[in-house]
């Protein structure tokens, strides 16, 4: 056996040198490189997840955002429009008041002669072309009677259609006739009247169209269907009117403006 040399100091140096160089030179070189590549990988890593992390927080922010701002946007948009339509139907009414102005501005220029003035105040007897619509109640008991409010409609519907001048069996419609029922008979102008009832007006040629077109012939042509009520009508070129009774009125309270005190 060899004796290990005094003080040890050989042997210790020998182990040195065997700890030293137990592993191979490739080792160290492979573990002078290895922390640098694993720290740029961790980097990378790092980054991705930091980019990750930012793009979902923006994501979840925007879609977050609190309702009322979307509420507050919503309301702006809403208060905007209505201001636009406020300022459009602003231009409207200007636009319709000028009109207006216009218009009455013509009529308190416009002269009626005295016999055209009579004629429309029913004061004088008229003639012209027109429609004469004879009307009979119909057979299926009370309801198929007409009455006065049947009357006061047609006469309505023929003043809406452009009739110049009406009269009820010879009598003259004017602004103080009065149909109504009285008794067991319709009356107009005081006047009792029997069937049939003749209907005489003096219009424009379009007259008779523009009457069963409106809601006064569709009223008639709804009591025909059912009630039975009978009416026709017949276009006469030469038609004549008498003027309205003249009422013996005296008046008591009303006076002229120019004459009032």
């Amino acid at each position: 056996m060899t004796t290990p040399p005094s003080g040890g100091r050989p042997a210790e140096a020998l182990l040195d040198q065997l700890w030293q160089t137990a592993l191979d030179d490739d080792y160290y070189a492979v573990r002078e490189r290895s922390p640098r590549r694993s720290a740029r990988v961790l980097s990378g890593v790092t980054l991705l997840a930091f980019g990750l992390l930012v793009s979902t927080a923006a994501v979840q922010t925007r879609t977050d955002a609190p309702a009322g701002d979307l509420e507050r946007a919503a309301l702006i948009d809403d208060i905007e429009a209505r201001e636009e339509l406020v300022e459009s139907q602003r231009d409207r009414v200007q636009e319709l008041t000028t009109e207006v102005e216009e218009l009455r501005e013509a009529a308190a220029g416009a002269v009626v002669d005295d016999a055209g003035a009579a004629v429309v105040a029913a004061d004088e007897p008229a003639a012209g072309p027109g429609i004469v619509i004879t009307a009979r109640s119909g057979d299926r008991g009370a309801a198929a009677e007409i009455s006065d409010l049947d009357l006061q409609l047609l006469v309505n519907g023929l003043w809406y259609a452009g009739a110049e001048a009406v009269a009820i069996n010879g009598q003259r419609i004017g602004s103080m006739t009065a149909i109504r029922w009285a008794g067991e008979a319709v009356t107009v102008n005081y006047r009792t009247l029997n069937e049939p009832y003749e209907i005489t007006a003096i219009g424009p040629p379009e007259l008779e169209e523009n009457w069963t077109a409106n809601p006064s012939g569709r009223h008639w042509q709804h009591r025909s269907d059912a009630s039975g009520v009978s009416w026709d009508i017949v276009a006469d070129d030469e038609l004549t009117v008498p003027a309205v009774p003249r009422a013996r009125l005296s008046l008591t309270h009303a006076t002229s403006t120019e004459e009032a005190p």
